[in-house]
């Protein structure tokens, strides 16, 4: 659980878009996962005063208070963990409800689940407990493993889950989501809304990708209702002919000739093996995904300010 460099890249953007930190929550206590050239280039870039942290022993961890008390203009940084080792402010296992007694806990202008969610079992309780931190009009802001990251947590997360979450009729405003992949720290991929496209968003590479996560909560719900995958719950996409629906028809002609030399299968295996050359590559498909230059965005947004 930490801050590393799109993580920090999605704290200045969020900031930029109107995020408050004045009272902020991680989930889990975030320590940071920069190197100091890369940190120093960051401040640069945005203007910032020089970070002053506390002094560590080498191979300790150093944790995100600094960093938002005076980049991000925090007055109260709290955490929540389920064990004391890293001295998180309160202790509560997320796989639990906040019990009757824990009042006052929605009241924080940003809540950060930076790799923590994948961690939890009961994700549906873990997400409800983030939602009960966040005040109205404060901010959820996630990052979590996406796609070939299996084995990092109990979870991989598709953004059809988020798109489908923080919707209006839940009490959100979905304020952005990415895909970042570990190797490529300059680039983010805005991620095309199925419910808009009609059609599933898929991705197939070879690169450890994330989600970046922002949304908004506009009201307190009593109950949010479970999600419906968007293709299921708007029955409209399986009608013949609909973008994205399902057109009946069996196999092609090729695909009947090849099974009948049997070849069928041996083609098939050949037509994987060339998708995987062609998604080894750094660039995510269009037109589901479209590129964005980090440096730009935040470039911008400091020199207008």
């Amino acid at each position: 659980m930490g801050i590393d460099l799109h993580n920090l890249a999605l704290l200045g953007h969020a900031q930029d878009r109107g995020v408050g930190f004045a009272r902020t929550i991680g989930i889990g206590r975030q320590a940071l996962y920069i190197d100091a050239p890369d940190l120093e280039r960051h401040r640069l870039l945005r203007g910032l005063p020089a970070l002053v942290e506390p002094a560590v022993e080498p191979g300790q961890a150093r944790y995100f208070e600094p960093l938002m008390q005076q980049w991000f203009g925090a007055a109260t940084v709290d955490s929540v963990d389920a064990s004391p080792y890293e001295k998180a402010t309160l202790l509560h296992d997320m796989n639990l409800p906040w019990s009757a007694d824990q009042t006052g806990l929605a009241s924080y202008d940003a809540v950060l689940d930076f790799g923590c969610l994948e961690h939890v079992f009961d994700f549906p309780v873990a997400w409800r407990n983030c939602t009960s931190l966040c005040a109205v009009g404060g901010h959820i802001l996630h990052s979590l493993p996406a796609n070939n990251l299996t084995g990092h947590g109990f979870y991989q997360f598709s953004p059809e889950l988020f798109f489908n979450l923080y919707r209006a009729k839940n009490g959100f405003e979905l304020v952005g989501l990415w895909f970042v992949q570990k190797a490529d720290p300059k680039h983010w991929w805005k991620v095309a809304n199925p419910t808009t496209v009609r059609r599933r968003v898929t991705l197939r590479n070879a690169h450890e990708v994330y989600m970046l996560v922002v949304a908004r909560k506009v009201a307190d719900l009593a109950h949010v209702p479970a999600p419906q995958q968007s293709d299921y719950a708007q029955h409209e996409w399986l009608k013949i002919g609909a973008p994205g629906g399902v057109v009946p028809g069996g196999r092609s002609g090729a695909a009947r000739a090849l099974d009948a030399l049997g070849l069928l299968d041996t083609a098939r295996a050949m037509r994987e093996r060339l998708r995987a050359v062609g998604t080894s590559g750094l660039a995510l498909p269009a037109p589901d995904y479209e590129r964005i230059v980090v440096g730009d965005l935040l470039r911008r947004a400091a020199a207008s300010t």
